[in-house]
């Protein structure tokens, strides 16, 4: 990569311009070095007089007809690109719910001769175009909803408004990810218009300043409620897309909610990544993802109409990623790809730690949280670490790379979140013991902010490292015993920093009226490439697990009636009592079979966190800074 001249250090080889005592010698190491600086000087300026990448130009138009809610038409005109153009659909990360294919009737022009558009894989095509200049028509079906409510982030058609735009909807010119766009919207009239995307002088039309802010910006449509705030020198906007008949809620709270979590999320960094940034929130819709400067949320009018607590946990968690996965992002989610994006091994820091500061910016901002401490909170995240085995027998590192395959672990179970929260909480503890509470993970999140961007990904080296300069102290040890290798964390090593330890006590497990619980420690799970249901255990020890089923056992019924939906079977397996006994028609490796479970309950650990006896002045004082949730 070249540098301009001004950036660039010019070193000279000290040996071949060194002083000779031979005349010839002298002026043949002076020509030496004249040579030298000019290879350098001629290097550098073709660096800085370089013409600059040139771009296609791309616009998109969206059609909305209101007659029509089964889908919409999108139009792409693009000028100025290669001869052979290829054409793809984005894959998410996280979400892969392939919208390539619900593409319909898609055809290109140009100078009003039709194309051949080639179909070479799943989510890409090709077009030559001689001159680098076509239009491109499509039309995205949008696939029927099957559940009573859909998934956030998913696109959807509706008489009162609709979810559009990003990678859902956008086809991209494969090389000119560099690229900028603009988005033209035909919506019904009295429709209103909101996104991540950046405003022009016309208020159907928006730009993004690269392709992947396209792709990951959704834009929300129709006759939604809007409010306005500044924060950190950034524009924000709340949007809430409501249902008819949607409930009543208090607006005035739930504003004044978020505006507290965006000050204290900008209190830990000194401010925003990025200029503006809009919370998309959804009546009818369930489930959250982050984008980059904006998140779609599931909200449901009847359950903000009996208390906000859950929606603000919820925000707290996708706003945080902001920074934690949109700017301080894996290694390999850099860019934009039409495949999906290969495993990260960090995912236990950009999601579990982002649990992590979730919890501290609802304290901080004194909105309602599960646990009133964070002692109690505490004490539940490691009694469900303990009820686990798994946590303990695989690595962080292992469960980050098996995440987007939940049959990799087997009949193990282990999160992410839960793994990395607590990893984060010990990791905080270790900050500010070694620093006698001067600095903490927030230091070690800033720092990372500030040396990474979206385009330089950070590995566990990386993250490693930052906690090592924060602290000055042997960050490699804890990464070694607990990041890359699988073990049980030693809790009492690090609460011992507050002067606190734990006791642990098994019993069984009883429900919310005190009457013992069923193990109801199974759940299922199905993905777009394999819509079938398919069990999921969460421990070998439960008594599905020793009933004889496996992670990964197709299922065909229950009871005797099929169940399609992971809804569906958790359904009936609320309805379940101990002294029962299920009957589960699986196919497992080929073999269909009834397994019979008897319905039993179990045991459940419980932690208490205390003080140790002759806790000194220092753990005392440390012990109260950390459970104010202090910067």
């Amino acid at each position: 990569m070249f540098q301009r001249l001004s950036d660039r250090k010019i070193t000279m080889p000290e040996r071949s311009c060194s002083r000779s005592f031979s005349k010839a010698i002298i002026l043949k190491a002076s020509s030496r070095c004249l040579l030298l600086a000019l290879f350098f000087l001629v290097s550098a300026s073709q660096g800085s007089l370089a013409r600059p990448e040139k771009h296609p130009i791309v616009a998109y138009e969206i059609h909305v007809d209101p007659s029509d809610l089964s889908g919409f038409n999108v139009e792409m005109r693009i000028r100025g690109a290669q001869e052979t153009v290829r054409l793809a659909m984005a894959s998410h990360p996280e979400y892969d719910d392939r919208f390539w294919r619900y593409v319909e009737n898609l055809s290109a022009e140009s100078g009003g001769q039709k194309l051949t558009v080639t179909h070479e894989e799943d989510a890409l095509w090709s077009v030559r175009a001689p001159n680098g200049d076509l239009d491109v028509k499509y039309r995205i079906h949008l696939p029927a909803q099957t559940e009573a409510t859909r998934a956030a982030w998913r696109p959807f058609l509706s008489e009162t408004g609709a979810l559009l735009g990003d990678l859902h909807s956008f086809m991209y010119v494969v090389g000119a990810e560099a690229a900028p766009a603009r988005v033209t919207l035909f919506i019904p009239d009295g429709w209103a218009i909101a996104s991540g995307l950046d405003s022009t002088a016309d208020p159907k039309t928006f730009s993004a300043r690269t392709t992947e802010l396209l792709l990951d910006s959704p834009i929300v449509v129709g006759k939604f409620q809007r409010w306005d705030f500044k924060a950190g020198g950034a524009e924000h906007s709340i949007i809430y897309l409501q249902q008819p008949g949607a409930s009543n809620f208090d607006t005035a709270s739930f504003v004044d909610g978020i505006q507290r979590l965006v000050n204290e999320a900008i209190r830990i960094f000194g401010k925003a990544p990025y200029d503006q940034y809009t919370f998309i929130y959804e009546d009818g819709a369930e489930g959250a993802l982050e984008h980059i400067n904006s998140l779609t949320i599931g909200a449901l009018s009847r359950n903000l109409q009996h208390g906000l607590a859950d929606v603000f946990q919820v925000t707290a968690h996708e706003y945080f990623h902001a920074w934690n996965l949109m700017r301080v992002r894996p290694v390999e989610r850099i860019g934009v790809r039409y495949r999906h994006a290969g495993p990260t091994p960090v995912l236990w820091w950009s999601e579990g730690v982002t649990i992590f500061f979730s919890d501290l910016l609802l304290r901080r901002a004194q909105l309602p949280v599960p646990e009133p401490t964070r002692i109690a909170h505490l004490e539940s995240k490691i009694a469900s670490y303990l009820l686990t085995p798994g946590y303990r027998r695989i690595s962080p590192e292992q469960v980050s790379l098996a995440s987007d395959d939940p049959l990799a672990l087997g009949d193990d179970f282990s999160s992410v979140y839960l793994q990395g929260e607590l990893l984060g909480t010990m990791l905080d503890l270790m900050v500010r013991e070694k620093t006698r509470g001067r600095r903490s993970l927030d230091d070690v999140m800033r720092s990372l902010s500030e040396r990474f961007t979206p385009e330089r990904g950070i590995t566990d080296t990386d993250i490693e490292r930052a906690v090592h300069d924060v602290c000055n102290c042997d960050a490699h040890s804890f990464f070694e015993s607990y990041v890359r290798s699988a073990g049980a964390i030693d809790f009492e090593r690090y609460l011992q920093s507050l002067g606190l330890r734990t006791q642990v006590s098994w019993s069984a497990a009883l429900d919310r009226d005190g009457h013992l619980a069923p193990d109801l420690r199974i759940f299922l799970f199905s993905s777009p490439a394999d819509p079938a249901p398919r069990i999921r255990l969460t421990s070998a020890e439960s008594a599905w697990g020793r009933a004889g089923l496996h992670t990964g056992d197709s299922l065909l019924s229950v009871d005797g009636r099929p169940v399609t939906t992971p809804n569906a079977f958790r359904q009936w397996l609320n309805q379940l009592h101990i002294g029962q006994t299920a009957h589960l028609e699986v196919v497992h490796g080929g073999v269909r079979s009834t397994v019979e479970v008897p319905v039993k309950g179990y045991d459940r650990p419980t932690v208490k966190i205390q003080e140790i006896a002759g806790a000194t002045f220092e753990q005392l004082r440390l012990r109260e800074q950390w459970a104010k949730a202090l910067h």
